[in-house]
């Protein structure tokens, strides 16, 4: 210890050991050497302690961890609900697929309420999600919608879609033959789609009473892809599981419902005028029942309107 302006300089190890001896509780020893040892480990365990408390770098590099830590934790959280809600929203809630027989009606209850009646000769295979509810059809159904703004309820049938609005309609869809939809009540959109594609090329927007058919003329776009009927006479044919029942039909849609419900073709045989079965008038007012064989159709609509009819599968 040396003095400097009359004021002692003292070492600063002097004063660790001075600090530790006063801390240090007094035990007995076999010796002196003992306690000096255990006094000089007490020593450097404190200081070793101090320096790592009192390291600047050493809190840095621990908070740059913790960060990091934090951060990858934060991402897997994320990912993590990211993951489940995506699963949430495509996670399948109601699947199915049917087919009908000639002369057969089903009707499919869907477990958001909504009701498929599917008309004879005829397919369709849904899939419900949080989202969406996508639906293919061959051929006839009548479609009763539950209503959910979340979840678009969407026929597809080859180039067409027809979106729901909320509403009743039947859609007629066979193979080689032109879509139809008519909307009982409510309101549906229609839509031709380009090939391979969700490019709508043109739409309507159907409501009751109203009918959209696919016009087969349409080709290359040189006439609208659809013709509009206004004003459709709703109880004119009438198909469900108790039969088929027509009040004051046209022709042309007497046999498409036949030919529908038992799938076959018709011809009008004799002296029948060209472009009758198009034409609106005769009409019939008759109700079959599923038991009723084809034969039996053809032959009482003949008689009713003085035709020859004939069928062929």
């Amino acid at each position: 210890m040396e003095s400097n302006n009359n004021k002692p300089n003292i070492d600063p190890q002097f004063h660790e050991v001075w600090d530790a001896a006063g801390q240090y509780k007094y035990s007995f020893e076999n010796g002196n050497d003992d306690a000096w040892q255990k006094f000089s480990a007490d020593m450097a365990n404190k200081k070793a302690s101090k320096v790592v408390s009192n390291s600047p770098f050493t809190v840095q590099r621990n908070f740059k961890q913790i960060f990091r830590i934090a951060a990858a934790i934060s991402l897997i959280a994320v990912g993590a609900w990211a993951f489940w809600f995506n699963n949430q929203s495509t996670a399948i809630l109601d699947q199915g697929n049917y087919t009908s027989n000639s002369g057969e009606v089903k009707e499919i209850t869907l477990k958001d309420g909504s009701v498929i009646t599917l008309n004879a000769n005829s397919s369709v295979d849904y899939t419900i999600t949080k989202n969406a509810r996508k639906i293919n059809l061959n051929g006839m159904a009548h479609f009763e919608v539950a209503k959910n703004p979340n979840a678009p309820f969407v026929i597809r049938s080859g180039s067409n879609q027809v979106t729901v609005l909320g509403t009743g309609f039947d859609v007629r869809s066979y193979t080689n033959k032109p879509l139809q939809v008519t909307v009982n009540h409510g309101k549906v959109r229609v839509e031709k789609l380009a090939k391979n594609s969700q490019t709508t090329l043109e739409s309507a927007i159907l409501t009751k009473g109203m009918r959209a058919t696919e016009n087969p003329n349409s080709v290359n776009k040189k006439s609208s892809y659809f013709q509009i009927d206004s004003s459709v006479n709703l109880t004119a044919v009438q198909w469900n599981q108790n039969g088929l029942k027509f009040n004051n039909a046209n022709l042309s849609e007497v046999i498409s419902a036949v030919e529908s419900q038992y799938g076959v073709q018709i011809e009008i045989l004799g002296n029948a005028p060209s472009g009758l079965r198009n034409n609106p008038n005769p009409k019939l007012t008759a109700t079959f029942t599923p038991q009723d064989k084809i034969d039996f159709v053809c032959k009482v609509i003949g008689n009713a309107l003085d035709l020859n009819l004939v069928y062929k599968n």
